[in-house]
């Protein structure tokens, strides 16, 4: 069987849970397995406990010859913001001051991350994320070890935004995703982002919907801001006051439990 027709699974990895999806591809992908494990680790920075759960799952003989796209969660995802710049031209220079703009946000710790930026039109700016090396090298060792290829992997928040990209405005929006530990948000102008935010979370969920809605009160106040549209665990969107204009909580059929949110997350990125 050719490569590109292999089945392919979806794999989201967190520090309170791995979800897996097997997509049965074709013209039309299905999906043909899927499998949540809750992860049980004391310290949400340690990626150990979900490495191991993932490992586990992927000695199955249900995940076995295929391809693998991976989600990494947001909780140890880094972004910013690469302005466009008539004197960053070669690639190398782009990514070189990349660098230079997470050593200053988050500190000289750069040299610890694999980075990558959005692949963008000439003259907009770039979406800058980082993960760490550490944690890629110790995925590629597991899913050696069972044979699998990843094809491909990217951070929460990148992903969520393709999956509702096209439910979301031109301009003038803030879209903003909300996992385990986590809440990462971009800023639409003119079709194009140009704004990234991201901030660890209390587990005090409350709280986090209280932050919500007062990023809603701003942007409504500044109308240049527009409207704050929301990705979250549906649990969380119905424990919330989804009737508070401030904020647009994107919804979808999927099922009020957060196993099944990550399940369409990677049912997302087959169209």
């Amino acid at each position: 069987m050719s490569p590109l027709w292999r089945d392919e699974i979806g794999v989201f990895i967190g520090p309170a849970k791995v979800v897996l999806a097997r997509m049965r591809r074709g013209l039309r992908p299905k999906c043909v397995a899927e499998q949540g494990i809750s992860v049980d680790a004391v310290n949400s920075g340690d990626w150990q406990p979900a490495i191991a759960a993932l490992g586990q799952q992927l000695a199955n003989d249900l995940w076995q010859n295929a391809n693998v796209r991976i989600v990494v969660s947001d909780h140890w995802a880094r972004y910013a913001m690469l302005p466009w710049s008539p004197d960053l031209v070669r690639p190398a220079e782009r990514m070189t001051h990349a660098r230079m703009i997470l050593d200053s946000t988050y500190g000289d710790v750069a040299d610890e991350w694999t980075i990558s930026l959005s692949d963008n039109p000439p003259r907009t700016a770039s979406i800058v994320s980082a993960i760490p090396t550490q944690l890629l090298e110790q995925l590629d060792t597991v899913l050696a070890s069972h044979k699998l290829n990843l094809v491909s992997l990217q951070p929460h928040l990148i992903v969520a935004y393709n999956g509702w990209r096209e439910k979301l405005p031109d301009s003038a929006a803030w879209f903003a995703s909300i996992d385990d530990g986590s809440l990462a948000a971009l800023h639409i102008t003119d079709g194009r982002c140009d704004r990234v935010r991201s901030v660890r979370i209390s587990d005090d969920w409350g709280a986090e919907v209280r932050r919500m809605q007062t990023m809603g009160r701003l942007a409504q106040g500044r109308p240049a801001e527009g409207q704050v549209f929301v990705d979250a665990p549906s649990w969380l969107r119905v424990a919330a006051d989804t009737n508070n204009a401030a904020l647009e909580w994107l919804e979808d059929d999927r099922a009020p439990q957060n196993i099944a949110d990550k399940v369409s997350l990677l049912k997302g990125m087959y169209g």
